[in-house]
């Protein structure tokens, strides 16, 4: 019984790190290609901003982007009659 209980914990794992290998190396980099998020990666880099360090640094940049970023909000909360 205790080997069959290692055996299911090695799967465990086994599985946890290849659904993590699959989302790392095939999801996102397909999602990275999509052209809006690569148009998004286009503007992060002209305008200087290090995605991994967006929500830890305080950027001048900041306030255009919430900005956008509640119009883009604004324009999907439907109107009330």
């Amino acid at each position: 019984m205790r080997w069959r209980a290692r055996f299911l914990r090695a799967a465990s794992f086994s599985l946890v790190i290849a659904v993590l290998s699959i989302v790392w190396l095939v999801l996102l980099p397909a999602y990275a290609r999509q052209p809006k998020m690569r148009q998004h990666l286009q503007w992060l880099d002209e305008k200087g901003i290090d995605p991994s360090a967006m929500y830890y640094t305080e950027l001048e940049i900041m306030d255009e982007i919430l900005a956008k970023q509640r119009r883009a909000e604004l324009r999907l909360v439907p109107h009330e009659s």
